[in-house]
């Protein structure tokens, strides 16, 4: 397509398809039962600190004895305590809520049933989907699990399954927005722009403010957060948003990022509903808590121990790194310095 044109990528005119019908009336029963069941979970996300609870974890350290379980130590009530159910329950809501209006916008036509193709597949046609892949492989399955810890997390089919939807999900709705900005009849070039600004404002507050604490785990590496911006979200977004602006195939860019997405729920070793897990303290914990009890460090370099009660050996020390997941207790009720 030319980005100087003002061809449109979507269309409503399907939307009432019987087999459309049908995803929508699913997606919209799938919400409200993610709904209801967020609505009867109990709101136990939030810790009130407490003098005693500090004193029991001072105590503990001092004492070398294992630290208490963070379910039941007060931390700052800001910091969130992870639940992998009420996780799996608010991303389903999102991800139906993304199907819906996916539906409504007509880019759920253009992804499943009525996809567009070139008139003919040329070589820079096939020379642009390479690239837009061989992008997402080097950058979320190679680049991405460098600076991305799984806290002791053990992977299994069900990160692909999320990962998967995550991916189909997240895609469409940043279609959605192209569809609704495409009805200003701009160029391309145009609706291009406007919609990156606003998929990137959006994309920027919900992870921060919203996913990466109420639904993903404690997975990044603070350190390599600049290094996966630089050379992961940036080239992923210019070289497939580039391609779907040139060739306008919702299927295979949505196709894309969900091959993106399957490779960051696997190396971060998202947790399944039924998961014990819950997050380790964070750094700044970590500092406070050695600050406290006058001990110099629970980390050494850039590897942080850390106690996990849902792990496989309660009670134990575990060593959090990108290239290594403890497969054997490493401390035993002693604290590493």
């Amino acid at each position: 397509m030319d980005w100087a044109s003002d061809s449109k990528s979507f269309t409503r005119e399907r939307i009432f398809d019987p087999a459309q019908l049908t995803l929508f009336g699913s997606a919209l029963c799938c919400l409200v039962l993610c709904l209801v069941l967020r609505a009867r979970s109990r709101d136990d996300a939030r810790q009130t600190p407490n003098d005693s609870s500090a004193k029991q974890l001072e105590a503990g350290i001092v004492s070398g004895q294992p630290m208490p379980d963070p379910a039941e130590v007060g931390y700052d009530p800001e910091e969130h305590r992870y639940d992998a159910h009420k996780a799996w329950v608010s991303a389903g809501a999102f991800f139906s809520v993304c199907f819906v209006i996916s539906w409504a916008t007509g880019v759920l036509d253009a992804t499943f049933f009525h996809p567009t193709w070139p008139n003919s597949v040329d070589n820079s046609f096939i020379v642009f989907t390479a690239a837009s892949f061989a992008t997402v492989v080097i950058g979320y399955w190679i680049i991405w699990p460098i600076g991305t810890v799984g806290y002791g997390r053990r992977w299994g089919w069900h990160c692909v399954l999320f990962g998967l939807v995550d991916g189909l999900a997240e895609s469409m709705l940043f279609l959605c927005i192209w569809s609704v900005v495409e009805l200003l009849a701009l160029p391309r070039w145009g609706v291009g722009l406007i919609t990156f600004f606003l998929q990137g404002g959006f994309k920027a507050n919900w992870d921060q403010k919203y996913w990466n604490i109420y639904v993903a785990p404690a997975h990044n590496i603070e350190e390599w957060n600049k290094w996966k911006v630089l050379f992961v979200h940036i080239p992923n977004v210019f070289v497939t948003f580039s391609y779907f602006i040139t060739f306008g195939n919702a299927t295979l860019y949505c196709a894309t990022q969900t091959l993106a997405l399957v490779g960051s729920t696997s190396f971060m070793r998202f947790p399944s509903p039924s998961s014990k897990y819950t997050n380790p303290p964070l750094r700044s914990q970590v500092e406070t808590i050695c600050e406290q009890a006058s001990l110099t460090r629970l980390y050494s370099g850039s590897t942080i121990f850390f106690f996990n009660p849902g792990g496989k050996y309660p009670g134990c020390w575990e060593r959090a790194s990108p290239f290594w997941e403890a497969d054997v207790p490493i401390w035993e009720g002693d604290v590493p310095v």
